[in-house]
């Protein structure tokens, strides 16, 4: 009898506990909610990420408070995420290296996106641009490919991180050129546009965010976008496809992720808030990303960390 009892209450607590679990999704969110940032404040990422925190505090009620991992490409970030719980009340809004990417260019990762993340939302994609220091060597696309053909292992470009968008948007461009390029990772883009102002290196592959004023003000050169269509806050500059490189496009894309498991009402609910921003199914942007990467890490072009 007392065996029997325990069976059937313990059969109505798993019921109550799936009830409470149906109530707080219902609920949600009830309480402050964790938005990740992958890197240092200041960036184009972590800009977004505290847009979209913005925008679902405004629109849900509650508060979504951002909350900056900067590390290893995104890698901190990514891990904090894959080991939180995967009730609705932190998740991950970034560029594409830590959603993407680092499965390819990190090792050791600690993570799997695909099998750790649960996917949301694409919320916003830009060109990348390559913008070089007035003391740099080549003022053009197709004077830096000359030079770095006649100075082999003499070309560096800057990119945000190992593994961001940049870092792949430079990649290709050297393996369609068949030049070595030598790729500098920074700890984001703050710290790299501080150092192409200072003439510190001459190039950077990165988003446009922290560059346009200075490129406005002719501080620093705008060599080429690498987006399919000039970009209309800088009509003048031309693409990567239009100087010699048929059928190049590449944009950065920037996603929101919570932990796998997160329940399907919670990701709609986000979805839809965001859903201005949202134009790409999420899963399909991350497996793309990854398997375009694949190539260049095969061939050597893109080292893993």
């Amino acid at each position: 009898m007392k065996r029997r009892e325990f069976i059937v209450l313990g059969g109505a607590a798993g019921l109550l506990a799936t009830t409470g679990i149906s109530l707080a999704q219902d609920n949600w969110p009830s309480k402050p909610v964790t938005v990740i940032s992958a890197y240092p404040p200041g960036g184009t990422s972590d800009i977004l990420a505290r847009l979209v925190a913005d925008i679902l505090t405004k629109e849900l009620g509650q508060q979504f408070v951002l909350e900056n991992v900067a590390g290893a490409a995104g890698a901190l970030a990514g891990g904090q995420l894959a080991r939180s719980a995967p009730d609705g009340y932190t998740m991950l809004v970034s560029g594409s290296a830590p959603i993407a990417a680092n499965k390819v260019v990190q090792a050791n990762l600690a993570y799997d996106p695909e099998a750790d993340f649960e996917p949301i939302t694409v919320f916003a994609q830009s060109a990348a641009i390559l913008t070089a220091s007035p003391k740099a060597p080549a003022k053009t696309l197709p004077e830096l490919i000359a030079y770095a053909k006649s100075n082999p292992g003499q070309v560096n470009i800057g990119n945000p991180g190992a593994g961001t968008k940049g870092h792949i948007c430079a990649a290709l461009i050297g393996q369609l050129a068949g030049v070595e390029i030598n790729h500098v990772p920074y700890k984001g883009s703050p710290p790299l546009a501080a150092d192409l102002l200072g003439g510190h290196i001459d190039y950077s592959l990165d988003a446009p965010a922290n560059y346009l004023a200075h490129i406005r003000s002719g501080a620093l050169l705008a060599l080429a976008v690498t987006s399919a269509e000039r970009m209309g806050e800088l009509p003048d500059v031309p693409t990567v496809a239009e100087q010699g490189f048929d059928g190049y496009e590449q944009t950065l894309w920037f996603g929101v992720v919570g932990p796998k498991g997160m329940p399907a009402e919670i990701v709609g609910k986000i979805n839809d808030t965001l859903k201005t921003w949202s134009q790409a199914p999420m899963r399909q942007t991350m497996s793309r990303e990854i398997e375009a990467i694949r190539p260049l890490v095969e061939a050597g072009l893109v080292q893993p960390s």
